[in-house]
């Protein structure tokens, strides 16, 4: 049954914050890091408040509302109320409007209460500045309040004289509007009253450290994503072989992972095994045409090309096979270096006119049973060729290409990377697939596009895509390997019967140098010990 598709999903984006764990940790961390140092750098706050109820009249005259308790919190905050609670002050300060930057006021107009709050770096002053305020509010309310009155009682006294004493209904409404303002004057001061008066606190309100370090968390936690997507998106380069099958519509042959680009017999097992399934997918992805040359390309050098190449020849000589593996790199050959073999002259030779075929074929020696054979023609000895271009691209090359395809079941061509130089052209029209070789995490879209557009104008066949330097999946390669690549509960019995195995061949030529000893008058007879069951070794043949 196919994957679901949230768990594809899920993987994925997983497998990105994996990749970029470095730059992810790094805003999670740094961020919050850097505003905890930044806050406990501040100075200690602290904060008192004083709450006030509003009774009484409102600055106009008219009664207080729930509606105008929040005009008198804004009083507050205003420039003649910070000049009264100024001069309340035992030690005012030079600018009076300093004050604002640390009060503030909040009103309540279910209770009709108006809290005013200071934060000062010094608890008494920060209670002394609250109170006074609380004064000061008091007094700026009752002063207009007053003013108010005042003005409609003097507008009252103008009108009572103007009216003629005759007229006493009229003289008699006046003479009661002022009583009823000389009544409210008297109670205007009752308006604002301090309920809680400030206290001095005792312990401090800031910095608040914890708070700022959780925001900052989240803050940073946001933007680490955001970063994330942002490299994600500028990242050119191909990450997982899903995305290059994506890109070149090609199909995936295998993947070879980083371990296998060590030397060939220093390969394990799941090595060897995904070159075996490199060679089975080639055997069955082609089974209407035959393949009998196969030209191992690359953008870029460094790709692994020349890692799939001789791993594809070896794992082909494994399973039978009959198989040819030809260094055509003539300016850096790298394939005999693989298999740990001397250069000798060999195609660079052959294509001059200067040695012949039988004489430059190398035979790599196979110590396995049922094997095949396989043949490395050497690239060539000493310094590289004047004309490499020329001498791959001749008609010599193509008719040597033919030869070796009647001798063996398969030849593997080694080729120069691609985009570096012209050589491998020729070598991709002439044989008769094309494998493309891509390395994970290095190679970038843009490059791999150039290659197919250049194989295109050959007229080259490309039968796949192998991606290189990616770790497979678990159960890809390694069903019944552990992390070293040996069979896991087989290699563990096998190694304990070895050491029981030695363990015993010691005793046992102790044993026989004891016997050799006496019946040899005291001078020792030495025996080779039984190092185990013949046959058995434990070389990796790449």
């Amino acid at each position: 049954m196919a994957e679901s598709t949230g768990q594809q999903d899920l993987r994925t984006y997983l497998r990105i914050l994996w990749r970029w764990k470095f730059l992810f940790l790094a805003f999670l961390v740094l961020i919050p890091v850097g505003t905890y140092f930044y806050e406990r750098g501040k100075p200690k706050t602290y904060e008192s408040s004083t709450l006030i109820a509003i009774q009484g009249t409102s600055v106009d005259g008219t009664p207080i509302t729930p509606e105008n308790v929040a005009a008198v919190a804004q009083l507050v905050t205003t420039t003649p109320v910070a000049k009264k609670a100024a001069a309340f002050m035992q030690h005012p300060p030079a600018n009076p409007d300093s004050l604002l930057n640390e009060v503030s006021a909040s009103s309540d107009a279910t209770t009709d209460y108006v809290t005013i709050t200071v934060e000062d770096r010094s608890p008494s002053r920060a209670a002394a500045i609250a109170n006074a305020f609380a004064k000061a509010l008091g007094t700026a309310q009752n002063a207009q309040s007053l003013q108010s009155v005042n003005q409609q009682i003097a507008a009252l006294k103008r009108q009572l004289r103007s009216i003629s004493p005759k007229d006493q209904v009229s003289r008699s409404d006046v003479v009661s509007e002022l009583t009823q303002l000389r009544s409210q004057k008297s109670t205007a001061g009752s308006g604002a009253q301090v309920v809680q008066p400030a206290l001095v606190p005792t312990s401090p309100s800031g910095p608040k450290t914890r708070r700022a370090v959780e925001l900052a968390l989240v803050i940073a936690l946001l933007l680490a994503v955001g970063a994330v997507v942002i490299a994600e998106n500028s990242d050119r380069r191909l990450r997982t072989p899903e995305d290059l099958e994506a890109l070149t519509k090609l199909p995936l042959l295998g993947s070879v992972p980083s371990s296998a680009f060590k030397p060939a017999n220093d390969q394990v097992a799941i090595d060897v095994e995904a070159f075996q399934m490199l060679r089975a997918s080639l055997t069955y992805f082609n089974v209407d045409q035959p393949l009998t040359s196969v030209a191992i390309i690359s953008p870029l050098p460094a790709d692994g090309k020349t890692t799939v190449a001789v791993g594809l020849a070896v794992a082909a000589a494994r399973a039978g096979r009959t198989a040819i593996l030809i260094d055509a790199d003539l300016r850096n050959p790298q394939a005999c270096t693989r298999l740990s073999i001397e250069p000798t002259p060999g195609l660079g030779a052959v294509l001059a006119g200067k040695a012949e075929l039988d004489d430059v074929l190398l035979e790599y020696p196979f110590e396995m049973p049922g094997g095949g054979r396989l043949l490395v023609l050497p690239s060539h000895l000493g310094a590289p060729p004047p004309n490499p271009s020329a001498l791959l691209s001749s008609q010599a090359m193509r008719d040597l290409l033919r030869r070796l395809e009647q001798r063996a079941d398969l030849v593997v061509v080694d080729t120069p990377a691609a985009l570096s130089v012209s050589d491998a052209l020729p070598l991709v029209q002439a044989a008769s697939g094309v494998a493309i070789i891509v390395r994970m995490n290095r190679s970038s879209r843009a490059a791999v596009r150039r290659l197919q557009k250049v194989i295109d104008s050959t007229h080259g066949r490309v039968i796949g895509i192998v991606a290189t330097g990616f770790a497979a999946p678990a159960g890809a390669y390694n069903y019944g390997y552990d992390a070293q690549g040996e069979k896991g509960p087989r290699r563990r019995r096998f190694l304990r019967r070895r050491k029981r195995e030695r363990i015993t061949a010691r005793t046992v030529t102790e044993l026989q140098s004891d016997e050799s000893s006496d019946q040899n008058g005291g001078v020792t007879t030495e025996f080779e010990p039984v190092t185990g069951p013949p046959g058995d070794s434990r070389r990796e043949d790449a």
